[in-house]
């Protein structure tokens, strides 16, 4: 096996900001810039700045000698506020 396995986990609450348009919301996971269709995240707050937890997670299989970036991007069409985020990478093989 040339490639290491980790488990990428994201949790955090979040809420549209005081003057936007109440809507639909998301994140998602997302690898070298991209997001990962599979991983994301969406709620749909009645109020600006109501908060709703979301989490996601995905395996990722890193290839010897290489590395890839992992973050977590606001796929919304407008602004979102972002509380108690947390990012995880465990090494799972």
């Amino acid at each position: 096996q040339c490639r290491a396995r980790f488990r990428v986990s994201f949790g955090g609450n979040i809420a549209i900001p005081t003057g936007g348009t109440v809507g639909p919301i998301s994140l998602a996971l997302a690898i070298d810039g991209e997001p990962v269709a599979a991983t994301t995240m969406i709620v749909t707050p009645a109020a600006v700045e109501e908060y709703f937890n979301v989490s996601s997670s995905i395996f990722l299989d890193v290839p010897r000698g290489c590395c890839q970036r992992v973050s977590v991007q606001n796929v919304s069409d407008g602004a979102i506020l972002v509380q108690n985020a947390n990012l995880i990478i465990e090494r799972v093989a």
